[in-house]
């Protein structure tokens, strides 16, 4: 095997995107503390900054008066500078973004089904979103991200087990997307998009491994070893919700059964609530509302569910033993009571030696345009946005 030989562009843009990787964590620094930070020369900062500004993806911010010598001119993101487009596709909704650099919502186009869509429709609101996304824009941004769910396989992205919206299953998504954005735009998993949206809202989640759980209507997870996501084959996170819990238990919408996803998941625990309560239309909200409340009939239907996502996490652990635990999704909307179920759960069943190590963090809020936002940023850590912004 030949050895790969580093031209100066390739060493150039190496140190361009070290210094913007440091300055999208911590805005308002000087030249010097770049360096100090990046371990590069005084030189080298001083000849990636000049070029940054020159892109426009920096200006120039406060000066700090020193004891001694010159005032040192800090750097900032320019907030008209370059942006990126995120795309949540989503059964209830196509959710869009226009964001700076760092992932803040600078424009944002959505459109909501309100019944279940044909692929036709779904498609053309896809394409609504896409062309408004742009225009806003006026041309100028570097990467395009869309997150999806399900699963998809091949160089063209082909959809499978998408059990929320049946229609789409076999249909080839990258040419699409390619088509309507006229270029090249970068697909994730919806498990993807929220964990780098989480990594970069909260830099502590790039140190060691982290093992992020999201709990809603599907189940899903995602590795991270400092800060670098861990894939299976065609770039996913696995089918953690498709782990069987059950054997020759309840039919899952993925043809087999006893899945996760039928024991553990919001679309499970309403099934369960509505047949035991005898209220076919009751909906989560209520549902949640009656389990604060203290329905005893409730209560037994969400430790069931409980307990069965908290055994199956603490499998996870004990096969893959992390620093850090990020529990997310509509499932904590349940409230405190439900936290601490799942907590008791985990703890319960992970080996001693696992828990030691585990830090437990429990993100409650579902941010606003997340998965749309975090489109965007995988977009932004996987192109060549540098080469982009010319």
């Amino acid at each position: 095997m030949k050895e790969k030989i580093l031209k100066l562009n390739d060493i150039k843009n190496t140190n361009l995107q070290t210094v913007l990787e440091i300055l999208l964590h911590s805005d308002g620094l000087s030249r010097t503390e770049i360096s100090r930070k990046t371990g590069c020369g005084n030189t080298t900062v001083t000849r990636a900054v000049k070029e940054l500004l020159k892109r426009g993806i920096l200006i120039p911010g406060e000066k700090i008066v020193q004891q001694h010598g010159r005032p040192q001119q800090t750097l900032k993101f320019n907030p008209a500078g370059p942006s990126l487009i995120g795309i949540s596709l989503e059964a209830e909704r196509i959710n869009g973004v226009v964001t700076d650099l760092r992932g803040e919502v600078r424009e944002r186009k959505e459109v909501i089904f309100r019944q279940s869509p044909s692929r036709k429709e779904f498609l053309a609101a896809v394409s609504l979103v896409i062309r408004a996304l742009k225009e806003k824009t006026k041309g100028r941004f570097v990467g395009i991200g869309a997150a999806a769910y399900g699963s998809y396989s091949g160089p063209k992205f082909k959809l499978e087990n998408a059990a929320a919206l049946p229609v789409l299953n076999g249909f080839e998504l990258k040419p699409f997307l390619d088509c309507e954005a006229e270029c090249e735009v970068t697909i994730c998993g919806h498990m993807a998009a929220k964990m780098a949206f989480l990594t970069r809202m909260f830099p502590q989640f790039n140190t060691g491994a982290v093992m992020l759980i999201s709990s809603g209507s599907g189940i899903g997870s995602l590795i991270s070893e400092q800060g670098r996501f861990l894939f299976v084959r065609n770039n996913q996170s696995g089918e953690f919700g498709h782990t069987i819990s059950v054997p020759d238990g309840i039919p899952c919408g993925c043809g087999r059964c006893g899945c996760l996803e039928t024991v553990a998941s919001i679309r499970s625990l309403l099934q369960n609530c509505r047949t035991s309560l005898g209220k076919p239309d009751l909906s989560f909200e209520n549902l949640c509302c009656l389990f604060q409340s203290g329905d005893s009939r409730t209560v037994r239907e969400v430790k069931v569910a409980a307990s069965f996502l908290g055994m199956a996490i603490a499998n996870q652990l004990n096969s893959y033993p992390m620093d850090q635990l990020i529990i997310t999704g509509r499932m904590l909307e349940l409230g405190n009571d439900f936290q601490s179920m799942l907590e008791e759960k985990i703890n319960y069943m992970v080996f001693p030696a696992v828990k030691s190590g585990l830090s437990m963090h429990f993100i409650r809020s579902d941010y606003d345009n997340s998965l749309a936002r975090g489109a965007a940023i995988f977009a932004e850590r996987t192109a060549d946005v540098l080469c982009s912004v010319d």
